[in-house]
């Protein structure tokens, strides 16, 4: 009897994974989707592309730069001053703004193009509409003007698309600038065997405790 019961003890403990499994499997399961946002701009959030406008015409081709004195003007190579995050602010409109001078690209009623400290979605709100070719044109959401480095005048009264005006948004090769440090914290040498290794004690030696006022 005794091995018997033995045996049906280790027969329970085999089982029990197996029990375990079965009665999971009759559990009703409900989906882990995630919960909508109520935003209808949700699916833009986050959305920041570090691009360079690159444009070219038959025998040049630009790179957008924004400088720090707001000049806008084109460069025949990728370089830090043309390296610019886009970011959809809402449906089919983005805002552009250089990396390196953080100035928005912007544009007055008569279409000059010029790079603002401050962000204002009259002058630097553009539509983003793709071609067929995979060029990108951005018109001004306020006065349904094109970007253009070109130095075409009257713009509002020209219904064709002016020279470098079409730009296609290439991916960035010039290396971002690595982070600044501390130079005297990076060249400090430890002690490790000193009762103050980190030099605390004498970075703080003209310190004192409010209780000394009292003595």
């Amino acid at each position: 009897m005794l091995s018997v019961s033995v045996l049906l003890q280790r027969n329970c403990y085999f089982l029990l994974p197996i029990n375990l499994l079965f009665w999971a499997a009759l559990v009703p399961r409900t989906g882990a989707s995630p919960v909508p946002d109520s935003n209808p701009l949700y699916q833009f959030d986050g959305q920041v592309r570090l691009r360079h406008l690159y444009t070219t015409s038959e025998r040049t081709h630009l790179h957008l730069e924004i400088f720090s004195d707001g000049t806008v003007r084109g460069s025949k190579y990728q370089n830090a001053f043309s390296l610019m995050e886009i970011k959809a602010v809402k449906l089919g409109v983005i805002r552009i703004l250089a990396k390196k001078t953080s100035r928005f690209l912007c544009m007055d009623s008569e279409g000059h193009l010029y790079g603002s400290l401050l962000y204002s979605e009259e002058a630097c709100n553009f539509r983003e509409m793709l071609l067929r070719d995979g060029y990108n044109v951005y018109y001004s959401e306020a006065y349904n003007l094109p970007v253009s480095l070109s130095m075409v005048e009257n713009l509002t009264q020209s219904h064709q698309l002016p020279p470098f005006s079409q730009f296609l948004p290439l991916i960035n090769k010039v290396p971002l600038e690595p982070m600044i440090m501390d130079q005297e914290y990076v060249q400090q040498v430890q002690d490790v065997e000193s009762d103050d290794p980190f030099n605390i004690m004498d970075q703080n030696q003209n310190l004192r405790s409010p209780s000394f006022a009292f003595r």
